[in-house]
């Protein structure tokens, strides 16, 4: 869940608010990660699963990202 909120493409957080959120939340009890195991974790997955944002660029020159969640799920398997 952690990861989630600070990957948010609609709530961008600075790197000095993601250690305040994990200090705020450690300081109310809750059990997280540290910011350098949190970003261990994302660097793991994203050499295990890819990256499963792709860009895309509409005619009129819109962009969006969609991302392939079904892809990365197969990679994961059983």
């Amino acid at each position: 869940m952690t990861d989630m909120l600070f990957s948010s493409a609609r709530l961008r957080m600075s790197r000095a608010q993601q250690k305040a959120v994990l200090s705020w939340a450690r300081d109310l009890g809750a059990t997280v990660p540290s910011y350098d195991h949190l970003r261990k974790c994302q660097r793991q997955l994203l050499r295990r699963l890819g990256e499963p944002t792709k860009r895309h660029v509409s005619i009129g020159g819109n962009i969006w990202y969609l991302n392939d969640i079904g892809l990365s799920v197969a990679k994961v398997g059983p």
